[in-house]
Order: structure tokens, then sequence, then C-alpha cells
């Protein structure tokens, strides 16, 4: 909670508690308003600020004599109206307001949004160009919304409006544009070019997964699975992607109930989803979440495009305050995004998410292993490994064929639990799938070096990782300086940590490997001042804190062996 909320609050409690009445007037000192209406809008100020829309319409509705006279009132009980999905109560509120609100930002902008809604695309037109931002990507918005409404308004030149047609800052939103306009109007020889691009990209997991759709529409069930299977390859944890996978090979959906192509209204929604994604990357979850009520209101049968509001809520609420009410519009859209939401609510409630969880893998055959594996990351993360290997035997029993990253992390596990061997093997295992890996490489090495073996060997693997990372990972660059402190080459070692030391300023081993190589050196005041500001890490932890102060006051204890 920042200061400022913390101000309000006890400001709002000062107010609850007065027994007296309080008033304040307007901008115009015409009108009076008691302590109740401050205390109204104060707390409707923090529920909004809290992103509880419902409850903050709730309270700010309570000081109406505010309404036209307050625009930060206004505003804040507007937004919340539309991203609580109340649309006509909004657009009622923003029609009897006073022209002098006319350059407000958010009215103008959602005035230009319910002409479009009814269809009046003209009007819409001339409403949007009113409005006034210099915000880079809500021009990239405004501009891609005046592109559909012009061509709602010029049916005989779409297909050159769409050729025409180009984004400001992103040849992505003009792919996009361009490849759902194309389709839009018909053309096939344009559609068929975009698609092609979507199609060769990495990128465009959602737009390749509609193309799908496409092609499933035409018939073509083949074609569309292999996209999506392909895509799978790539894109393993996209929730849209396993989703339309499973509905895909289980036949038991009508594509068109969720995206027709044809339909103006669904293109729209989708250019709003994809700029509220946008917002939501920028970290900016208010128009974020703006932006997808109004997608949802544009194609109300999309319900997995809440899944950004959820990903929203888990951001910015904290445990408490969570809106589980919010879940149930969640229902219903299909078992990955009922394991995508429990697995991201384990932060709050570990133990009924874990049995939901477990309900889901149980009545689901699709994605088993990696669900599994998402279990055993979990436990992985909280440190009991002992669990994480639970579920990564599972995986495996599951499906032999995993790739690297399994592997490492079993090797973490086992090492973490000072079973070495198991450990080494599967390291080993993981290198062998993925040489290049320098994670994995550096891991290996260095608990070799911190048993005291293989130290040659070690060496020339971390020379390769650091290659590999481009000298640009201070942790890997550690690890290359302690294994030439224990080979016995201190001038190089303290070369090599230095320049770990000033890439890693927030790491307390980099800290004392360096204090160590420095006073091997006698370079002895240099050391106790490395040594002394690890101490001043928020980081550090307890038992490498008391080994660095007996260093500083009595000096390092080596042992033979280093």
């Amino acid at each position: 909670m920042t200061l400022k909320r913390y101000f309000i609050i006890g400001i709002t409690f000062i107010l609850l508690s007065t027994t007296h009445s309080i008033s304040f007037t307007d901008n115009n000192n015409k009108k009076i308003y008691s302590s109740k209406y401050i205390t109204n809008y104060l707390y409707g100020s923090i529920l909004y600020d809290d992103h509880q829309h419902n409850l903050a319409v709730n309270n700010l509705r309570k000081n109406s004599k505010l309404q036209g006279q307050h625009s930060d009132y206004d505003v804040k009980y507007v937004t919340s109206l539309i991203i609580d999905g109340r649309f006509d109560e909004a657009e009622q509120y923003i029609s009897s307001l006073k022209k002098s609100y006319s350059d407000v930002f958010i009215f103008n902008f959602l005035k230009s949004i319910f002409y479009l809604q009814n269809k009046q695309y003209e009007k819409a037109l001339q409403q949007i160009k009113k409005v006034k931002s210099q915000d880079r990507l809500f021009i990239e918005l405004k501009n891609t919304l005046v592109f559909w409404m012009e061509l709602e308004q010029n049916q005989k030149k779409k297909n050159i409006l769409v050729k025409n047609f180009k984004s400001n800052n992103s040849s992505g939103i003009t792919l996009i544009n361009k490849f759902l306009a194309s389709k839009y109007v018909g053309d096939v020889e344009l559609y068929k070019s975009y698609n092609l691009k979507i199609l060769a990209s990495d990128s465009y997991v959602r737009y390749k997964v509609l193309s799908a759709w496409n092609l499933s529409n035409e018939g073509k069930k083949d074609q569309a699975f292999k996209i999506l299977k392909l895509a799978l390859n790539k894109n393993s944890q996209n929730v849209l992607l396993k989703q339309s996978f499973k509905n895909f090979r289980q036949e038991n959906y009508n594509i068109t109930s969720f995206f027709n192509s044809k339909k103006i209204n669904h293109n729209l929604s989708e250019i709003f989803y994809l700029f509220s994604n946008l917002y939501q990357q920028r970290n900016d979850f208010l128009f974020s979440d703006l932006l997808l009520s109004i997608s949802l209101e544009f194609n109300k049968n999309f319900l997995s495009n809440n899944l950004i509001k959820f990903e929203n809520k888990l951001t910015y609420n904290s445990q408490h305050n969570f809106d589980y009410l919010f879940l149930s519009k969640l229902r219903g859209i299909g078992d990955e995004y009922l394991w995508h939401v429990n697995y991201n609510l384990l932060r709050y409630t570990k133990n009924q998410q874990i049995n939901n969880l477990v309900s889901l893998i149980n009545t689901n055959d699709f994605f088993v292993a990696k669900k599994y594996m998402d279990l055993g990351n979990y436990y992985r993360v909280k440190k009991d490994y002992k669990s994480a290997l639970v579920y990564y035997d599972k995986v495996e029993k599951t499906n032999s064929d995993q790739d690297w990253s399994f592997y490492y992390f079993k090797g973490i596990c086992y090492e973490r639990l000072k079973k070495w061997k198991d450990s080494e093997k599967n390291l080993k295992k993981s290198i062998s799938l993925s040489p290049k890996k320098y994670s994995v490489i550096n891991y290996l090495a260095y608990s070799w070096l911190e048993r005291r073996e293989n130290i040659d060997e070690a060496t020339k693997m971390l020379e390769e990782a650091v290659e590999l990372s481009k000298w640009e990972l201070g942790y890997i660059i550690d690890s290359l300086g302690w294994a030439y402190f224990l080979k016995e080459d201190y001038g190089k070692a303290e070369k090599i940590l230095k320049i770990a030391y000033e890439k890693t300023p927030y790491e307390s081993e980099v800290y004392d490997h360096y204090g160590d190589a420095l006073w091997k050196q006698k370079k002895y005041l240099q050391a106790r001042y490395v040594w002394k500001n690890a101490l001043n890490l928020e980081n550090i932890e307890l038992e490498r804190k008391k080994s660095i102060r007996e260093k500083i006051l009595n000096g390092p204890k080596f042992s033979e062996k280093n």
C-alpha cells in the first residue's frame, strides 16, 4: 500500500469519526457538501485505485451531487462502470455531462466507442478524431480504429484500404490488422499472403489459432490441426493454443460461436483485445482492463479473453482482496484455462489449489506430462525438492521423451538433496540434449568445483559457458574465476572475479570470492573493503555474513584444498 493510500485512509477515518458536520464547496464555490460526501468519495477512490471497480461504483454512486461538478469523480465513476461491464449506465452518464468536459480524454474516447457499438460509423469516426493523446500506443489504437471505421464507410475501396494500412511504429500491428481485415472483406489473395506471414513467424500464436479456425470453418480440418500441432511444438505453454488443440481433437465445439471473421464486431473485439494485451505489457492495468471490457462487449462469446483480466488481477491484487467471484466467468471455457487459473492461484490458497490441480489431471488426459511438470516446478521453486522429484518422476512415467530443462531441474533437486550421483547423471543428460545451455554447463561445473572434483574439466567447461553467455552473466564469470582460484592461479582469478564483481553488485558469493582472490594477492585492504561491502547486501545469507565477518577480523582460513 502506497503512502498516498495510507493518507487517504487516515483522512477518511478522521472524517468518519468526527461528530460535527464538515463541508466543502465545488470549484465555483456554489455548492456545499457534507463530510458524508467526502468519505464516500475518498473510499470510492481507494477502491478505484485497488481495481475493485464494482465496489467503487457502489460508493461513488452515493455522491450524485458531484455529477458534472468534479471531473476526477466523473472520470473514476465512468471508468469503473465500463470495467464492471455497465456500458448502458456509462453511456447515459456521459451523455448527461456538460459540454465543459468536451476535452476530457476518457469521455471523448468512450463516446466514439458508443457510436461504434451502435454502428454509427460516421459519428464514431468524427468522434475518435477528436480524442487527443501524446501516448504513442494510444495513437496506434486510434489509427487502427480509424482504419476499421473507414473500412465500413468505404466498401468500394475496402481492398485498397487494406493494402495501404500501415501502423506508425509496429510491423506486428500492421500485419495483424491486414490479416484480420483481408479475411473480413473477403479478399482471398490478400488473406493468403498475410496468412502465410503469420504462419511463417515464431510469433502471432493467437492469430495462428484464428487461421486454424478459418480453415476449419472451410472444412479443412486436417490443415487446421497441422497448424495447431506445429504451433504447439514451439509454444507449449500458450493456453488458447492448448485449449484449441484439445477442442479440435475432441471436435466438441462450434468455432464460430467464439469468433466469426465475417462479423465486424468480432474483429473490433480482437483489436481491443490486442491493445489490452499491449497495455498489460506496459503495466498499465487500468487501461488494459478498460480495453478488455470493451473487447468483451463487442464479442461476449469469446469468454477466454477474460484471462487478461485474471492476470491483471493477480498482478495488482493482494491475497486478501483477490476477487474469487471473478473466477466464475472463466468456468466453462475449458480445462486448460482452469488449469492455468488454479496453477497461478497457488500463491494464495496452496492446499485447495493443489487439490483442484490434481483433480484436473485425473479427469483430463491432455498435456498430462506438462501438468506434472508444472507441479514439479512449483515445488522446486518453493525449495520442496522431495515433492518436486515426486512430480518429475510422474512426468517421466507419463512421457519419457523430455527436453534438456527437465533433466536440468531434476539435477538441481538431487544436488540440493545431496544426492550427487543422481544430480550429476541428470545434469550430464541435460547437456547432451542441449550442449550450448550455459546455465546447465555452469551448474555442473561449479558443482564439481564445490566438491573439488574434475577441476581442469570444469575450468574448460566454464570458459565455454562464459563465451556462450558473451561475458555478460556475473554468476558464470564468478564460477570461472573461482575455478582459477582453485587451480592456484590467483592473478588470473583476481582479474576474472573483478569482472564478476562489477557485473553482479547484488550477489554476496561473488564479493566473497573476489575478496579471497585479493587476499591471496596480499591486497589485504582491498579484500576487507570488498567483504565489508558484502555485509551491506540485503540478500546475504546468515552463514556467509558470519563467515565474512570472521575474515574481516582475522583473515581467511584457507584449507589445503583452498
